[in-house]
């Protein structure tokens, strides 16, 4: 004799009927845990679920810079060494918007700034703030806190005195730093041990 499911006899005495109560328990989890929309991270953010979005250095706040940009490629075409692309499609709201993706190709923090001048929409602006954000650095992937002598991130970093060595490791001063992302690129550490946020 056999339940609704098709179990046979011998799956009852062998316990498979615990299974399905088990399965049963985890897909309602499931159900109540899955959320019923989520927000997709575009291509040119910091990993690890930040919610950080890398925009051009001189950006108005996030909430103006949506509201106002008008998505005209010309930053775009202005950035030198190309570290401005079109936020995907798939980004909905965001598609279509300039982003860094510095894992690709970081900014260099060009002494003129050409993307910003060109911006007619006003949402790069020379009196906003020339930082995107800041970069941290992962102590337990950095090779120099692991007892490596390393220093590629220093070297490297475009901006004077954001990041120094003290004691044979780097220090970023967060007052300086504007997450260009060069560290990121450059970052030789297995799995990067820098990352970018707000």
């Amino acid at each position: 004799m056999s339940d609704e499911r098709g179990m046979s006899r011998r799956g009852i005495l062998k316990g498979d009927w615990i299974k399905i109560i088990r399965d049963r328990g985890v897909k309602q989890l499931e159900k109540e845990s899955t959320p019923e929309f989520s927000i997709k991270t575009p291509a040119g953010q910091a990993k690890r679920g930040s919610s950080f979005v890398h925009r051009p250095p001189h950006a108005v706040p996030e909430s103006e810079f949506v509201a106002g940009c008008t998505k005209c490629d010309a930053c775009i075409q202005a950035c030198p060494p190309h570290a401005l692309f079109r936020a995907p499609e798939c980004d909905g709201l965001l598609a279509g918007m300039p982003i860094i993706d510095a894992d690709s190709q970081p900014c260099v923090m060009c002494e003129d700034m050409p993307c910003v001048p060109v911006c007619e929409a006003g949402v790069l602006r020379m009196d906003a703030p020339v930082a995107m954000g800041v970069a941290k650095i992962d102590s337990i992937a950095c090779l120099a806190f692991r007892g490596t002598i390393c220093t590629v991130c220093v070297e490297r970093c475009p901006v004077e005195d954001a990041i120094t060595m003290e004691a044979g490791r780097p220090n970023i001063d967060s007052e300086i730093c504007t997450a260009c992302g060069v560290c990121l690129y450059v970052c030789p550490a297995p799995g990067n041990a820098i990352h970018l946020r707000v």
